[in-house]
């Protein structure tokens, strides 16, 4: 990926002396932006060389009650009155979704105005079509609050990383996942753990995208682009949530020594590439295994760099904000010195790994003791190599295909009750 600082092609109308930010929702996030504005002011101004005002701020309720906020600017519920006006050089997008938010950042991108965003599943959507569009009218479009939260991990990729060859990324990235699993590793049901995540703003009131992975899938998707230099769609990526997991799943991984964690993980094996978010037991002294609540780690290794490890806060209203307060720093620095940073990527074609290739040990609870002996002979003449935990109900296998369905079908037909089979991660 090569990283170029050049004259954006609206840099003719010259630069201005104060930028001017439009500010586009005001909900969860976008409050939390225009407080870091208020708190930070001299300090972004400082740290930028270059003054700014907050000139509009899209709401969609103009009769709604707004709180103890800091005072705004010109409050609209008309997006045209933040795009179209020529003194706003840079969108703060924080409404969320795919269709309105792709248009409106599409037509700032269009007029020559640089667009900061979290919105993951706008970028899985629309990611490579609104960067080709950044680039061939001089701007940038800035995501690092997309993924890992507090995590700077989208600018290490684009930097620091830029000329590194990334064998693979791997880690917890969903904050509001870890939460839950890490309250259901203290003993409460997945249930109770969600209602909790939901009161504290960790979890939607419609927890889906979260805890069904996509969310994890669109944030693996986003940094597989930025590290294999490949275009990867978040619907091509195996997927499996954490809807299906139980305290007993919890449980037995603790007796064997290891944390439950939603990974989302890529692998870089020259012609192909490996992708999948899926529940792993992870040993617990691994990196994987530490972040609690909504907590996020990612490491990333590098064929020069070895492995380099992260971890922060994923989910919540202050992490994203601040991620995305830092990326409104880094396009102010940028236009007092009168340069643009682009990213110009050119991206490979991939071929994923399938699935029935992808092997790796497993451990697969069973609800009844007394069915290990039954359920290891069933499994044995299905041709499995398998063998029994101890003092746990429980079988292990050293080596099993990723998405292997056959397993559940064997134990099903011989009348023996199972929970799902779970990966056991090892670093390669």
């Amino acid at each position: 990926m090569a990283v170029l600082l050049t004259q954006p092609a609206h840099w003719h109308r010259g630069r201005p002396e104060r930028v001017g930010i439009g500010l586009l929702g005001h909900g969860t996030v976008g409050s939390g932006v225009v407080a870091i504005l208020h708190a930070q002011r001299e300090l972004l101004r400082n740290e930028a060389g270059v003054d700014f005002d907050l000139v509009h701020v899209l709401i969609r309720d103009a009769e709604k009650p707004r709180g103890a906020t800091p005072a705004l600017p010109v409050l609209t519920t008309d997006a045209d009155a933040v795009i179209n006006d020529p003194n706003v050089h840079v969108v703060l997008e924080c409404i969320g979704g795919t269709s309105a938010a792709a248009d409106y950042v599409a037509r700032a991108l269009s007029l020559g105005k640089h667009v900061v965003t979290a919105n993951k599943d706008l970028l899985a959507a629309h990611g490579a079509e609104l960067d080709a569009l950044a680039d061939n009218h001089g701007v940038t479009l800035w995501y690092e609050a997309a993924v890992g939260g507090a995590i700077p991990i989208i600018r290490l990729l684009r930097e620091s990383l830029a000329g590194e060859r990334i064998v693979e990324i791997a880690g917890v990235v969903n904050g509001t996942t870890n939460f839950i699993l890490s309250a259901m590793a203290a003993g409460s049901t997945y249930a109770d753990a969600l209602k909790r995540a939901q009161e504290l703003g960790f979890a939607e009131a419609d927890p889906r995208s979260d805890v069904e992975g996509w969310d994890a899938a669109h944030k693996l998707a986003l940094l597989s682009r930025l590290a294999f230099r490949r275009y990867v769609k978040s619907t091509a990526i195996a997927r499996r949530g954490i809807t299906a997991l139980s305290p007993e799943d919890v449980a037995l991984g603790k007796h064997l020594g290891y944390a439950l964690k939603l990974l989302a993980f890529a692998r870089d094996a020259d012609e192909t590439l490996t992708t999948a978010v899926s529940p792993v037991f992870v040993p617990t002294g691994h990196l994987f295994a530490q972040p609690e609540g909504p907590q996020c780690a990612i490491r990333i290794v590098g064929q020069a760099t070895g492995a380099l490890s992260f971890i922060g806060t994923g989910a919540g209203r202050e992490p994203t904000a601040s991620a995305m307060v830092g990326d409104l720093l880094a396009v102010l620095r940028h236009l007092a010195h009168g340069t643009s940073f682009r990213t110009n990527r050119r991206m490979a074609d991939v071929t994923l790994t399938p699935l029935d290739q992808v092997r790796m040990p497993h451990a697969l609870g069973l609800t009844e003791g007394r069915d290990m002996d039954a359920a290891r002979a069933a499994l044995e003449r299905a041709g499995y190599s398998v063998r029994a935990a101890e003092g746990v109900p429980a079988l292990l296998f050293d080596e099993l295909a990723l998405e292997d369905g056959n397993v559940m079908r064997v134990l099903d037909e011989a009348r023996i009750s199972a929970r799902c089979t779970i990966p056991i991660w090892h670093d390669r």
